[in-house]
């Protein structure tokens, strides 16, 4: 008898262990890879702070500007992990075709829809009262963004779908490919060389939409040939519409695009906020939310390997796994968000300094601005990976309504309206917009992590995954 509880015991300590593995081998190139990815915008970043911090600014606005309708997208196509994933566990390979056939339409149609409104931004964010000086310099760079959108939703849709079969490589070799174009370009179109006028923000603009060309196309070429991609015959009979596999990418993806907006609306929301303190603020914005943005893909990454293991376990009814997974997830990210927070607040000056030249006439106001939203970004990274990490498990098993209802709630009811009075209304300054921000995001960690252990709970009482 005794023998036999070892035994039982050891298998126990062998399944956790092999899980924790699987999350591991998949989070960790996951991971590479999104921050490769967003190595590009920050890249962007960077040249823009070569070139002053009145471009950083304005560039930086921009980003601000359109970011939360790219995350749109990319919280809305994500489900293509998760959707893949189930068909592959239900062995379905006619599905896992159409949901990547479909997910390319809609990545599409949604690029062109979505550049509308941010070429609305040019006569918009002068109202919103921000320095239409600025806005007029960051005029090109956002009309040319706006049209790029559709580039960057197909560069999300091959991510998202290799990454669902466990071969991140895919994604991890497109974004290489895009970085190195964009890295390249940038240094080309914004100084000029040769014969190549120097183009400024609007040469960043241009190299940034060459390189998610050159990624998305070196992705679908690795798709399209290789195996265990071509068995489905990805790119066969791309016109026909499928209706129904749309429709569900739609009404699973599109709340949980809305929390992702949500979140990063309240960024740009609070950028365009921190634009009323001048351009020494909305230059300290833009590097302190580009960190938040580079931290974010280490617990993003653990997040999307596990909603991608859920989603292939929960298509298969093994509840046992699910439930390792998340649990694994979970303490995993709290782990590595502290070591960030220990990072971000040792290393925050030398951070600071990247993205500034020696000789800018604002250094020192930028810097003085940028120390304490760094310092909160800090604090902030627990929660952040948490209800990032939350927000998956959920949306392994396809629940993304209630979520994305509740993240809109914490994002813009306890972030940006907790900002504004400690803002403008109880006198705390730039600062009261960040510590909004990070009101907003334990509010949503709370409630989120709440909602997924609640599931757990159901879960094991009912000994059925029930796919929303």
């Amino acid at each position: 008898m005794f023998s036999k509880k070892l035994r039982y015991i050891s298998k126990i300590d062998a399944n956790w262990k092999n899980d924790f593995n699987r999350v591991v081998r998949l989070a960790l190139p996951l991971g590479i890879a999104q921050l490769i990815s967003i190595g590009i915008m920050t890249s962007d970043i960077w040249i823009m702070g070569r070139l002053s911090s009145f471009d950083l600014a304005a560039g930086g606005l921009a980003i601000r500007y359109y970011q939360p309708f790219y995350f749109f997208a990319l919280g809305m196509l994500v489900v293509i992990s998760s959707l893949t994933s189930q068909a592959l566990g239900a062995k379905d390979l006619t599905t896992v075709r159409r949901v990547f056939r479909q997910g390319m339409a809609v990545a599409i149609i949604f690029g062109f829809i979505m550049a509308i409104p941010i070429i609305a931004g040019i006569w918009l964010l002068p109202i919103l009262g921000q320095d239409p000086i600025l806005v007029n310099h960051a005029t090109p760079f956002l009309i040319i963004s706006a049209f790029t959108l559709p580039l960057m939703f197909l560069f999300l849709v091959m991510r998202f779908f290799s990454a669902a079969y466990g071969k991140p490589y895919v994604q991890m070799l497109g974004a290489i490919i895009a970085l190195i174009c964009n890295v390249i370009g940038n240094e080309l179109l914004t100084f000029g060389i040769f014969n190549i006028p120097a183009l400024g923000l609007a040469g960043i603009a241009i190299s940034t939409a060459i390189s998610f060309f050159i990624g998305a196309l070196s992705m679908a070429l690795i798709i399209g040939f290789s195996e265990p991609f071509k068995q489905i015959h990805p790119f066969r009979r791309l016109w026909v519409m499928d209706w129904q596999i749309t429709k569900k990418i739609l009404k699973i993806g599109m709340p949980t695009g809305v929390m992702v907006m949500s979140e990063t609306g309240m960024f740009a929301v609070a950028s365009i906020m921190m634009g009323v303190f001048g351009t020494a603020a909305l230059a300290a914005t833009a590097i302190a939310t580009q960190f938040a943005g580079i931290c974010f893909m280490i617990p993003l990454s653990i997040a999307q390997a596990s909603s991608i293991l859920i989603g292939r376990a929960a298509g298969s009814q093994d509840i046992q796994t699910v439930s390792r997974i998340s649990i694994i997830s979970m303490i995993l990210g709290v782990c590595v968000t502290v070591t960030v927070t220990i990072l971000i607040y040792i290393y925050h000056l030398p951070l600071i300094k990247l993205f500034l030249r020696p000789d800018d006439p604002l250094l020192q106001s930028v810097t003085n601005f940028a120390i304490p939203f760094l310092l909160i970004t800090a604090l902030f990274q627990i929660a952040d990976g948490t209800q990032a990490i939350a927000s998956a498990i959920l949306r392994g098993i396809n629940d993304t309504a209630i979520p994305a209802l509740i993240g809109f709630i914490c994002f813009w009811g306890g972030g940006l309206f907790t900002g504004y009075l400690l803002a403008f209304k109880f006198g705390v300054g730039p600062n009261g917009i960040w510590f909004g921000i990070a009101t907003g995001l334990t509010l949503a960690s709370i409630v989120l992590t709440t909602r997924y252990i609640k599931f757990l709970k159901k879960m094991k009482v009912s000994n059925k995954v029930e796919l929303g």
